[in-house]
């Protein structure tokens, strides 16, 4: 058997898994009367591996999305395994990061902003739950949204 074929299934699992969630949370939040923006957004070049899953206005504000999917086989799962918990320091370090890019690369600086975090999870018998948290990291002035036309790196 050759191990690399595992790796690149358990990698398209996880992908598939992923554009599902992505899915879930774009119909989710254009019923609550979002206008979506972008997603997958890559930045490019030395940041290549830096991604924004959806940005979306919401009102006058540009909205930052990071979702994470997890599918469930036992229902037990979800409480020892809760999907949010992938959500680590690192991830809210990158998502800071790719905000200013993007917002330096298309001079939203003016615009208020925030991030959210949609967790979409695939329960055992196939139905989904989605759930929005709003203002999942609290910037302050690391990505400046208090509308000055500089870039605050």
């Amino acid at each position: 058997m050759n191990g690399g074929n595992s790796a690149q299934e358990t990698k398209n699992t996880r992908s598939r898994l992923g554009r599902e969630g992505e899915e879930a949370a774009s119909l989710f939040l254009q019923g609550l009367g979002w206008r979506l923006l972008e997603r997958n957004w890559r930045p490019g070049g030395t940041f290549h591996r830096l991604e924004l899953d959806l940005i979306g206005m919401e009102g006058d504000a540009l909205i930052f999305v990071e979702v994470k999917t997890r599918r469930y086989s036992h229902e037990r799962d979800r409480a020892a395994f809760p999907v949010y918990a992938a959500f680590t320091a690192r991830k809210r370090h990158n998502l800071i990061q790719a905000s200013r890019l993007y917002r330096s690369s298309r001079g939203l600086w003016d615009l208020p902003c925030r991030f959210d975090l949609v967790c979409v999870e695939i329960l055992p018998d196939g139905r989904q739950s989605v759930e929005r948290h709003r203002n999942v990291i609290e910037f302050g002035h690391t990505v400046d949204c208090g509308h000055t036309p500089w870039q605050p790196w």
